[in-house]
């Protein structure tokens, strides 16, 4: 019987001092497989819908342009724990170009003066903008949402309270530049013909010539022909508020520049129809058309339904790398966007989510984050989770993000 109990714990204290070895030194100890590294889904959807899959627990996170951001936050929907600059690679994101102004090259070269006053105008813009938030804040209400409470799952908001909210994550200039993007390379280096060279695709000459306009040291050639010049953005986002700044605030303009873009119908909360003009003369009917996405936008551009667009620098650089032929004139703004998680998620910054992502992912039920489909937003998903070493996946496939 002592025998018998001696091989007993003998037994034991061998599989005890096995299991001490596979806890320190797993890849010594035959069959012993290191825990995988720490996933992500990453789920497409529409910008409008992000809210709602996150309200409905759906998804566990979304990362999107403002105001989605603060009016998620506001009517209590979610919680931002990060903007780009917390966001890394380290310091990538702090002064990026978000949304930028292009232009069809062929535009710019039979009408470069013209192409010019519409740079000077949305620099100007821009200026005016950070000079009186307040106004564009009142501004960007009335356009992006009209005057009416913004209903949400959970009550209704003032539209300038959501706005005054997200002016605070928003920061407007002319000078970003964009940076390289991951999803625009991947698509490039898949694509026979594709070529994605970010310098090539920005033309500092028309900036430069619209700067001459706005210190005077230039004066625009009028064409001897009005053009007809289509200009898409997206409504439903607030960091093109320069851009509404720039038509509702017109007059403005005209008095100090000598310059403007006048809409045709003052009164109407999102104007199309407008006149850019100096010196009391026509200089082009530009029509402001809005869309449904940037990548939508930029094939408009491509078929010469447009001449340009006010857009995300992701979807312009993604279809000049397929050989659309248009260039980057400027930017608008910088930052805008944000991660947003569920009220009740264990974290309140970027950290504490990679934590959770990667707790979750060890459960078996990794993170689900929604994003739109090739935005800079989905950039920086993926960028950061690359970084964090955790593999992003296709939500609903087995496929991850690099071999897409």
């Amino acid at each position: 019987m002592r025998k018998l109990r001696l091989i007993v714990i003998c037994a034991l204290a061998a599989c005890l001092l096995f299991s001490v070895i596979a806890l320190d030194f797993p890849d010594a100890v035959p069959g012993f497989s290191s825990p995988k590294t720490p996933e992500v889904y990453l789920l497409y959807a529409s910008s409008g819908s992000l809210p709602q899959l996150l309200n409905t627990g759906q998804i566990d996170a979304f990362l999107i342009w403002e105001p989605i951001v603060s009016n998620a936050e506001l009517s209590g929907i979610g919680k931002r724990i990060a903007v780009p600059a917390d966001l890394p690679p380290p310091g990538k994101w702090n002064d990026a170009a978000i949304n930028v102004m292009v232009l069809r090259k062929d535009t710019i070269e039979e009408y470069p003066d013209t192409a010019a006053l519409l740079s000077a105008l949305t620099i100007a813009a821009i200026n005016r903008t950070n000079e009186d938030p307040a106004l564009a804040e009142n501004i960007s209400a009335a356009w992006v949402f009209g005057n009416a409470p913004i209903l949400t799952p959970v009550g209704s908001l003032e539209p300038l309270t959501v706005e005054q909210r997200s002016f605070e994550n928003m920061a407007f200039t002319a000078t970003a530049v964009p940076v390289e993007s991951g999803v625009v390379a991947s698509v490039a280096a898949s694509v026979p013909g594709a070529s994605y060279n970010p310098v090539s695709m920005v033309d500092k000459s028309v900036a430069e010539r619209g700067l001459a306009f706005l210190n005077g040291s230039a004066v625009p050639e009028i064409p001897k022909k009005v053009p007809t010049i289509g200009l898409g953005y997206l409504p439903s986002s607030d960091n093109y508020a320069p851009v509404y700044v720039m038509v509702k605030d017109s007059q403005y303009f005209c008095d100090k520049y000598n310059f403007c873009l006048v809409p045709n119908s003052p009164s109407a909360s999102r104007p199309v129809a407008c006149t850019l003009m100096y010196n009391n003369t026509p200089v082009a009917h530009v029509n402001l058309i809005p869309g449904q996405s940037g990548g939508g936008i930029m094939t408009t551009i491509g078929q010469q339904a447009l001449q340009g667009a006010y857009l995300g620098s992701v979807p312009a650089e993604l279809q000049m790398s397929l050989g659309n032929p248009s260039v980057i004139v400027q930017s608008i703004n910088t930052g805008g966007s944000g991660l947003v998680v569920s009220p009740g998620a264990p974290c309140n910054n970027w950290q504490e989510f990679v934590a959770w992502a990667k707790v979750r992912s060890a459960a078996g039920r990794p993170v689900v984050i929604a994003t739109v489909q090739s935005s800079i937003q989905e950039d920086m998903v993926r960028e950061a989770c690359s970084y964090e070493n955790i593999t992003v996946k296709f939500y609903g496939t087995n496929f991850t993000t690099n071999s897409a």
